[in-house]
């Protein structure tokens, strides 16, 4: 039997608290983690970060 998905439902806040806390890790904004990626600059910790606040923009509808 195959067992049922889990499905989180995130509020606009539950998105913007994470955002925060994911930039907060990598000590910059958007912006630069942006930037630093166009140069092939992160690590492979902070190119994660990049992926999960693009992955969150996307849920949000940015």
């Amino acid at each position: 039997m195959t067992p049922a998905p889990i499905v989180n439902v995130l509020s606009r806040a539950d998105l913007d608290d994470r955002r925060r806390e994911l930039l907060s890790s990598v000590g910059c904004s958007l912006y630069d983690l942006r930037d630093r990626a166009h140069e092939y600059e992160l690590s492979i910790d902070e190119l994660e970060v990049l992926r999960e606040l693009e992955r969150l923009e996307f849920l949000a509808g940015n």
